[in-house]
């Protein structure tokens, strides 16, 4: 009972004096809570909160400790390193998912543990309940009652921490600092809360970024909203199908006997329903709308809006009028990217060169409660520095399927987080399509197309721009990438301009496409796909189309047309590194890579001669040219590693049994195919490349020398080393042991009255192929300018006697075969190079002769090292 309001009641009828009042008062104390929350800013809603800079304590009523709330923590505000950039999203895994427990005077905070589930009250639940649990994060003292019932809870640490691991993010030795670390914002709405971090950092290493590391700051945001009571608001959680690509939330149901494991897997989807489901075409009750951020330019906004409402297409043939809607940035103060009733489409200067369009599931049941496109402004800026020198880790992502995590004798780029979409791999689209912008950017330059200074037309901009919006959007409609969509037309299909405007250029746009250049400039089609291709339609058909009965068998209807060639599906984990589908790759075109790779090594072979005159204007340096032949070189090795995937090539297929046009899960690549591939290997990878060294002396590197750049070893162009680094990596695909196994288990999977590509023959291929010089046997008089093995072929042959070398000790685990295989070859080269050096009909060269002497002697010791048999227990 408040005893002032009372006495000034009094005092205001005249029944008692103020002197009287003012010896009550002296004698009336503050309670607790008035006292915890004294001189502390208040806020209701969701949770009724009190804070100042660093103390956050949280009013819990009595409802909300029954209820479950999830947690979306994003960075808010980044530095533009690493995975430290402002509009990412946090947290690995399933969602979070918090609850409450009372314990005496302490309140735990738990996270539900939602993988494991059975009926309730049934035996299974039993014994679910005991042999899983919750993680109990916090335990919270109870600071007292409130009045209205429920508890005061001091919240501070409970967001106050460094549990999202932005320390280990931005770098070894970064310490969170409490003691400098405050709200930013926090703000209250009925159903959520919004508490922002100004989240400080130090340690030592220097980063360019920020001024000093002994204060980052970082911006951390937590969104915390009430879930519904499953089903309450009309959502029902679709089952899965491998045929068709979703992100999946996976729940162990020891009730369902249907999968021997258990599983029960459900499509990522938006609670998605029509207003009127008794009519053919309706407004949803509730469309998606995206936010287009104030942060991207406003020449921009019409294409990102393009993008994004393309995806209608896919819905108005369900009966969905208007599913997805688009609105500008309001210009209220409450609205905040970051709050899961807003789902942006925001625009970064982080210079990484990426985008991603992440969503926040209900790890219950799959419905997608929020999502976000992030987009980094540099995607558009094809010239780079970065293009200057090939560094280990520029040539790692020219590896067939290169993927952030380290492939076998390659050095890729490891990520301490995935920081991509939910429950999927990376996605490097955006960041990968940097390469393909600068390599367009370098033809159409050549081509007197390109806009002043090398700038990239606006046609190509706008058109790689909303096709990479398309493929984010469908992610955050719940798409996992199709890698084989690109194989759905030929290259002439593709630059049939018509068609391409109609129905798109590749099946899906959740593929990642290569720029379409075409050979003849007269024949250009469009350079991305602009609209939805048949298996976007058809995915978005089995993910949200309205069933009124029967929907198991409904679904299984729509994913049996999986066959059909333009329905073809292969994502992630099927186009790894060394994974055997030709078809399955990230920036290929056609329904023959081959054709595809010959057409991209006729431009940059055409092209390199003529670089420094078509880049380069009078008056500028030749930085430009350095880059431009950086960009033609990283088109030229990169399409040739498609072709090294062909050796030992498995084609991969979903069907099921009993599917229209189904196939069988497996079919060896065609003999023919796989001899197409290895031929022109030995053509460009394995054969000296075709580069006026004199132009060599016209590729400047950029001479600045300050934060932000890239410091050089050598300023002038390192040629040996980077074709061997690049034959190097088409070695390690083609001797690699997966490749050697799959040609010998290929050779019993093809039906015996059929052609088969053998790994003898492989084998001879690569030896004859790559030591061709060494059979020399007409007589000739050689020089060191004019050497009977060049220098390019001396190191190719240096490195491949050393992968020959790992094959004959058993290295990698190589089959037998190939061991005896090799040594024969061995034999042979050893027998050639000693011929040569005997014969007196042939004068060789110093450079020549060493490299003889060396690789017999090397080969001696290869034959008669010791054999590392594998053991047998």
């Amino acid at each position: 009972m408040d005893y002032r309001r009372i006495l000034l009641l009094l005092i205001a009828l005249g029944f008692v004096s103020q002197g009287l009042v003012q010896g009550q008062e002296t004698a009336v104390k503050k309670s607790k809570y008035d006292e915890l929350t004294d001189g502390l800013k208040k806020q209701e809603g969701m949770w009724t909160i009190f804070h100042n800079d660093q103390k956050l304590l949280v009013d819990l009523s009595a409802a909300a400790m029954k209820k479950e709330f999830i947690v979306i923590p994003s960075i808010s505000k980044g530095i533009s390193q690493g995975d430290v950039l402002g509009g990412m999203s946090l947290g690995f895994g399933d969602d979070v998912i918090w609850a409450f427990k009372k314990s005496d005077e302490k309140v735990f905070l738990l996270q539900r543990n939602v993988r494991f589930r059975a009926t309730d009250k049934s035996p299974e639940a039993n014994a679910v309940q005991m042999a899983y649990s919750d993680s109990i994060l916090f335990a919270l003292p109870v600071l007292t009652k409130s009045p209205s019932g429920g508890l005061l809870l001091d919240f501070t640490h409970v967001f106050m921490n460094d549990d999202q691991e932005i320390g280990q993010m931005i770098g070894s030795g970064f310490r969170f600092m409490s003691d400098r670390s405050t709200w930013e914002k926090i703000k209250t709405f009925p159903e959520n809360i919004e508490i922002q971090v100004n989240a400080v950092y130090s340690g030592s290493r220097q980063i360019d970024t920020v001024p000093n590391p002994k204060g980052i700051q970082v911006g951390l945001h937590y969104s915390v909203s009430e879930l519904p009571a499953k089903g309450a608001n009309g959502y029902k959680p679709r089952l899965a199908d491998d045929r068709v690509g979703y992100f999946l939330t996976a729940i162990k149901d020891f009730s369902d006997k249907d999968d021997p494991e258990h599983f029960v897997r459900y499509i990522n989807r938006w609670n998605l329903q029509k207003l009127d489901d008794k009519i053919d075409v309706s407004p949803p009750k509730e469309p998606i709308k995206f936010y287009i951020e104030d942060t991207v330019p406003v020449y921009l906004r019409p294409t990102i809006e393009a993008g994004i409402l393309e995806w209608n297409k896919a819905f108005e043939k369900l009966g969905f009028a208007g599913a997805i809607k688009v609105d500008q940035q309001p210009d209220d103060p409450d609205f905040d990217p970051e709050n899961i009733r807003h789902n942006t489409f925001r625009w970064l200067t982080a210079e990484a060169g990426f985008a991603m369009g992440p969503s926040r599931v209900d790890p219950r049941t799959g419905q997608i409660l929020d999502a976000d496109i992030i987009f980094d402004a540099s995607f558009l800026d094809g010239w780079n520095s970065r293009w200057e020198t090939f560094r280990a880790e520029d040539i790692a992502r020219l590896a067939p399927n290169w993927s952030p995590w380290k492939a076998e004798g390659l050095s890729a780029f490891p990520l301490a987080h995935q920081s991509g979409h939910q429950n999927s791999s990376y996605c490097s689209y955006c960041q990968d399509s940097q390469q393909q912008l600068g390599f367009a950017a370098t033809v159409l330059m050549a081509r007197g197309i390109a806009a002043e200074g090398g700038n990239l037309p606006k046609e190509l901009i706008h058109q790689g721009l909303k096709e990479v919006v398309m493929h984010e959007v469908g992610h955050t409609l719940g798409l996992r990438h199709n890698f084989k969509a690109s194989a759905w037309k030929s290259i002439e299909e593709i630059n049939d301009l018509e068609s391409g405007v109609k129905e798109g250029t590749i099946a899906s746009v959740m593929d990642y496409a290569p720029a379409n250049i075409a050979i003849d400039k007269d024949k250009q089609g469009l350079y991305y796909s602009q609209t939805l291709g048949p298996y976007d339609i058809w995915a978005i058909e089995y993910g949200y189309k309205p069933f009124a009965a029967k929907e198991d068998e409904e679904l299984k209807t729509i994913a049996s047309r999986s066959g059909e060639p333009a329905l073809e599906y292969a994502t992630d984990e099927d186009t790894r590194y060394m994974d055997s589908d030709p078809l399955s790759n990230r920036f290929d075109l056609g329904t023959d890579p081959l054709a595809f790779i010959k057409r991209q090594i006729e431009h940059t072979t055409k092209l390199m001669p003529e670089i420094v005159d078509k880049t380069v204007k009078e008056g500028e340096g030749y930085q430009r040219a350095r880059q431009a032949f950086g960009l033609l070189m990283s088109e030229y090795w990169r399409s040739i590693a498609f072709a090294s995937r062909y050796p030992g090539g498995v084609y991969v297929h979903r069907d099921h049994k009993g599917d229209k046009d189904g196939q069988p899960p497996f079919e060896v690549v065609e003999a023919a195919k796989q001899r197409e591939a290895m031929q022109l290997i030995a053509d460009t990878a394995f054969s000296a490349p075709e580069i006026n060294g004199v132009q060599l002396n016209y590729m400047s590197a950029s001479r600045w020398s300050h934060w932000g750049t890239i410091d050089m070893l050598r300023l002038d162009y390192p040629i040996h080393d980077v074709m061997l680094r690049m034959q190097d990596m088409i070695l390690t695909e083609v001797l690699s042991s997966t490749t050697l196994d799959r040609i010998l288990d290929s050779e019993f999977k093809v039906a015996k009255d059929e052609d088969a590509y053998t790994l003898a023959e492989h084998l001879t291929f690569i030896t004859s192929s790559v030591f061709s010089e060494w059979d020399t046997k007409e007589a000739a008089e050689f020089s060191n300018r004019k050497p009977l093995i060049d220098s390019f072929r001396r190191n190719l042959q240096r490195r491949t006697l050393e992968r020959l070398g790992n094959v004959v000790s058993h290295g990698l685990g190589t089959p037998s075969d190939a061991r005896t295989l090799t040594r024969m070859h061995l034999t042979t080269l050893k027998a050639q190079a000693d011929n040569l050096l005997k014969d007196e009909k042939i004068k060789l060269d110093d450079y020549s002769k060493a490299h003889l002497l060396e690789s017999a002697a090397q080969i001696d010791k290869l034959l008669n090292s010791e054999i590392a048999l594998p053991s047998i227990n």
